[in-house]
């Protein structure tokens, strides 16, 4: 991490974990909802009745006693309730697909319990907007019009975003310098940004749920936040989120964001904030050929087309060269993100990996080699060396 801190490492194998000495902060954010059951004309239809984003950030005072045991914590658990895919760290996306809802409740909370100590504060962050009240929201202003959309609409544009405009809030109570680490997110400029870089220079995660213990864990955090009201029925309010956290070893915290500032999560531009300097480095890059359309012949659907990764993409997630690159990205303290030829062709700095799958994929990374000092490997060769690394 920053190197004009005192720096320590944690050996993963032979491989290092960056640390620091500063306090550390890791932050994500999900959707919270509640819907109800109604019937119309005769037919069930599920309706929603409350939905904002929940942000969480998760503050660490020693990085190194965090890290070890957050990821000891998590293989042992992963062992405990049968899971093979070894990796360094879960989400509780992955834990929802591997276990199914029932059996991901008790891990998640489980590990939490474990490294309790471990955590001095978590942190968490909802908006309270109520459509009733405010049935419209203005936005944009900059390099084109204002205009009013729905606060429902809002609402739902706001939770790929909300897991920087935590960081902010969370910088809205005085606080110390801290390291902060963001999981990636999508977002048009806000004040709220603008006030985050002023105060400080976030490191982002691409995929950080499954690749850095300190964004996994506020993920983890925000999953049991809500199941844990859900299961006791209580509403998203900051003294129910205190009662389901009260019998933790850690202190916690609550801001829900109203209409008083909503000019600072508003976005102010159309234009989308490009977070390229503030990936955290090294990354990992994952350069995969679309194998199943060269399988059966179908032309590829456009990337701006595309709402879900391709096929072959959801299932090499579930592989283990997935796994090892994830494994990869934590010891190096970096970010992991498969690579778009569209999209990503100017995030690849010197000292990242490049991990190809197929040929035209290898092709692209050794083009890459010859412009930048970058480490190119194959799959199968990123799995050896990670092999290689764990029997030391």
């Amino acid at each position: 991490m920053s190197g004009q801190f005192a720096s320590r490492t944690f050996e993963i194998g032979r491989a290092t974990y960056p640390f620091n000495d500063l306090t550390t902060v890791g932050f994500d954010s999900k959707d919270f909802l509640r819907s109800k059951i109604t019937i119309v004309d005769g037919e069930k239809r599920r309706e929603h009745v409350f939905d904002t984003p929940l942000g969480v950030g998760v503050t660490v005072e020693n990085e190194k006693q965090f890290v070890e045991h957050y990821v000891e914590a998590s293989a042992e658990l992963a062992r405990s309730f049968g899971i093979s895919q070894k990796f360094p760290v879960f989400s509780s996306y992955t834990i929802k697909q591997l276990l199914g809802l029932r059996k991901a409740i008790p891990f998640c909370d489980q590990l939490i319990q474990k490294i309790q100590n471990e955590i001095a504060s978590i942190y968490l962050s909802y908006v309270v907007l109520p459509p009733k009240n405010f049935p419209e929201v203005e936005v944009g202003g900059y390099g084109g019009p204002r205009q009013r959309i729905k606060t429902e609409l809002f609402l739902r544009q706001l939770q790929p975003m909300f897991s920087y405009i935590t960081a902010w809030s969370f910088f809205g109570i005085d606080r110390p310098k801290c390291d902060i680490l963001i999981d990636q997110f999508t977002s048009k400029f806000t004040p709220a940004w603008d006030d985050l870089i002023a105060r400080c220079k976030p490191k982002i995660f691409p995929h950080g749920d499954e690749c850095n213990p300190f964004i996994s864990c506020s993920d983890i955090v925000a999953f049991l936040t809500d199941a844990k009201l859900y299961t006791q029925k209580l509403k998203l309010m900051p003294q129910n989120i205190g009662a389901v956290w009260s019998s933790y070893g850690f202190d916690v915290a609550c801001r829900f964001l109203d209409d008083r500032v909503l000019s600072k999560y508003s976005w102010y531009s159309d234009q989308t904030i490009n977070t390229v300097d503030y990936l955290a480095r090294p990354m990992t890059f994952l350069l995969v050929d679309e194998l199943e359309r060269l399988a059966v012949g179908i032309p590829a659907i456009p990337e701006q087309d595309q709402e879900r990764p391709a096929k072959f993409r959801e299932i090499l997630r579930k592989m283990d060269p997935y796994v090892a690159a994830t494994k990869y990205a934590c010891s190096k303290g970096g970010g992991i993100q498969f690579f778009s030829a569209t999209l990503d062709t100017d995030k690849v700095r010197d000292g990242d990996t490049l991990v190809y799958i197929g040929t035209e994929s290898q092709k692209a990374a050794e083009a890459y080699s010859h412009m930048l000092d970058v480490e190119v490997l194959s799959a199968k060769e990123l799995r050896k060396k990670v092999s290689k690394e764990e029997e030391v």
